[in-house]
């Protein structure tokens, strides 16, 4: 007997306007959603090879080691097609740097204080199946016993020896069967604009990702179908249920999420940029005064002369054509200040985590609120099996910090700091005194430092004094006269892909509960309909 229910309703929903619809809208929006995507894919993929590109043509081309900061750019997630999620909003790339600790990514950003709330209001294929999938289900299930009970049908049915779980379950069952087509084929056709394109590839992990957002569309679908079904057996009229379905589609769907996200951000505070930028620039004053205070300790002077000199942030020093007393000086600078600023990185550390965290627990909060809608538990699960979830983001971070330190590591490891290679890539064996400087670039015609200088003091003109000294050049005077530095031993950043159930672990509750929901929903529309008067 359940057969013949299942057959009847799959056969008359199949050949519903309902059913030509839905199936059209997912004709339309599915393929738009993942062709979309697919070509904001191929754009960030090219600017992410650019990036890296540069990225490693900027480490290639140094000549001390004071200029090496590597950079990490990260690729774009190919799951993202699917499910955008906060990772297409937080940027890609990570300077590497001795005195701070990795924070934000760099790039493209979301508008707004907290770039982690950007994916409650991204749209892809995970929103647009969110949407029409739990619309389909609520509108082949809102009158599959109001509209019986309109007709006298459902009367007619009870009369004969017929048991009302077995009647349910073929109602249920009939309208499983009739969406299951639209979502396999939602998938199929998903899959195969991914097998075409030439822009994207999928592992087999990342098929077998898209085979658990399959199973986790079914769980969700099955959720508003259990909706429709209680609704149906409370509504005396297919009408009151339609509304009522309605209703709760758009609560469920639009404004729990959309709350959610407003009201963590109005009442779960983050501390602003600005006032980490303020602690942030107080400890770097700590950490200059540090550093002098090291310098004074030794001895050494706080200004410096050069002659060939470009420095910049974080420790950046790079020099030529100095006296050998002058290199002495830059290199014991060098050995006092670089371990003393990636100390200090540490202590910044401490705001800058605390600042994360608060922007992650306004994130986290507004997912929570979201599950109070099957569509924010959905959502989370799906981001986190396309590996665009928030979590995924922190895994990806706190990689670039380990490298950070792995980074440190190797140039301890060369002690380097101590070395005058940090600042300049001169053989110290060829260091000459200033006055054989002078003597040398002048031709002879001043034979010490101070003869040259109580002749330029003399002058007026210093366009003259400085093409006296200028009159030979001399090897090793600028940087065209080395070659970039081997770098070829210098640990690199891995992107890993992860295994397939990697990541996954803290998504395993929320769709636990969304099965939680549908087993419960079931529960109470089994119980409703048991005890519905279809007179």
């Amino acid at each position: 007997m359940i057969g013949t229910i299942v057959k009847k309703d799959f056969l008359t929903n199949l050949v519903s306007p309902r059913f030509v619809i839905g199936f059209v809208l997912c004709l339309v929006l599915i393929p738009f959603s993942i062709l979309i995507n697919i070509s904001s894919y191929r754009e960030r993929a090219a600017q992410s090879r650019i990036d890296r590109d540069a990225a490693e043509k900027a480490a290639a081309e140094v000549r001390v080691f004071s200029a090496l900061r590597p950079e990490i750019v990260l690729p774009p997630e190919p799951l993202s097609v699917f499910g955008k999620g906060v990772t297409d909003q937080v940027g890609n790339r990570v300077k590497i740097w001795l005195g701070d600790k990795p924070l934000l990514a760099a790039g493209k950003t979301a508008a707004g204080d907290n770039p982690f709330l950007a994916s409650f209001f991204s749209v892809d294929f995970v929103d647009i199946a969110a949407i029409v999938f739990s619309l389909l289900a609520l509108i082949f299930s809102y009158d599959a016993f109001s509209r019986e009970k309109e007709d006298g049908t459902l009367k007619l049915q009870m009369s004969y020896p017929l048991a009302r779980s077995t009647a349910l379950a073929g109602k249920l069952l009939g309208i499983l069967l009739t969406l299951l087509p639209v979502i396999v084929f939602s998938f199929l056709l998903s899959g195969l604009l991914i097998l075409f394109s030439r822009d994207i590839s999928f592992s087999a992990g990342q098929w077998g990702r898209i085979a658990l957002l399959f199973g986790a569309s079914l769980v969700y679908l099955a959720v508003f179908v259990f909706i429709g079904l209680l609704v149906s057996t409370r509504s005396k009229s297919s009408v009151t249920s339609l509304v009522v379905c309605l209703f709760l589609w758009v609560l469920f769907v639009f404004i729990v999420p959309a709350v959610s996200a407003n009201f963590a951000e109005s009442f779960f505070g983050a501390a602003s940029r600005d006032n980490l930028d303020r602690v942030l620039r107080d400890i770097d004053k700590e950490r200059d005064a540090a550093i002098s205070a090291a310098f004074k300790a030794r001895g050494i002077p706080e200004g410096w002369s050069c002659w060939w000199c470009s420095s910049g942030d974080d420790g950046f020093m790079e020099t030529y054509g100095n006296p050998g007393d002058e290199f002495e000086k830059f290199r014991l600078r060098a050995s006092l200040a670089e371990p003393i600023r990636i100390d200090y990185a540490d202590k910044k550390w401490a705001p800058e985590k605390a600042y994360l965290d608060g922007l992650a627990r306004q994130a986290r909060a507004a997912e929570r609120l979201s599950f109070l809608s099957p569509t924010g538990l959905f959502r989370a699960v799906a981001s986190a099996v396309c590996r665009t979830d928030l979590a995924s983001h922190e895994r990806h971070m706190d990689r670039t910090r380990q490298y950070r330190e792995t980074f440190i590591r190797w140039l301890r490891g060369k002690e380097i700091f101590a070395s005058y290679r940090w600042i300049t890539p001169a053989d110290p064996a060829a260091f000459r005194t200033e006055d054989e400087l002078v003597e040398m670039r002048t031709g002879g015609e001043f034979k010490t430092a101070r003869e040259y200088e109580d002749w330029a003091g003399r002058q007026a003109d210093a366009r003259a004094r400085w093409t006296k000294l200028s009159k030979v050049a001399i090897p090793g005077d600028r940087p065209d006269d080395f070659p970039y530095l081997d770098i070829s031993d210098m640990p690199r950043f891995e992107v890993r892909e992860g295994a397939l159930l990697s990541g996954l672990e803290s998504s395993a509750p929320w769709l636990g509960i969304l099965l939680v929901e549908a087993v419960l929903l079931f529960y109470i529309g089994y119980v409703a309909f048991i005890r519905y008067d279809v007179r």
